[in-house]
């Protein structure tokens, strides 16, 4: 079964939003429900003094974030099996957290050939991610 990875690194986050547990669990299942995607489970853990783990797993895999606020960093993680679209996701999720910078890393699972594992820095002073900017080759 094919699907399709993404891993996030979002640097220069809002530390208000990275330490929201609530805002955090709302963003992360409005992307997976933007995407058509059914949502099973839901976890999410705040820490103390701060920051939070949290995990959709999804009928068609997982998105998962834990977060650093003194850091202003993020870390996601975001598969699905199928032919879902991500691309409009992974800047719906950038955007919530207000980053402005970040590495997002793209590749296919269950494939049985060698790939090369994109990865596109995105600066969003600079540039917006647009549907095309993390299409596999």
């Amino acid at each position: 079964m094919e699907g399709k990875h993404i891993i996030i690194d979002a640097f220069e986050c809002d530390a208000v939003y990275l330490n929201d547990i609530t805002y955090l669990e709302k963003l992360c299942n409005e992307a997976a429900l933007n995407t058509d995607m059914e949502v099973l489970y839901t976890y999410f853990h705040q820490f103390q003094p701060q920051g939070v783990t949290g995990m959709l797993v999804l009928s068609t895999s997982h998105i998962s974030i834990h977060t650093w606020p003194e850091e202003g960093y993020a870390s996601l993680d975001f598969y699905t099996c199928g032919d879902h679209n991500l691309n409009s996701q992974v800047k719906f999720l950038l955007q919530g957290l207000s980053s402005k910078n970040a590495m997002v890393y793209s590749f296919s699972r269950g494939v049985s050939y060698p790939q090369i594992i994109q990865c596109k820095n995105i600066r969003f002073n600079d540039t917006m991610l647009d549907d095309t900017d993390l299409q596999q080759e």
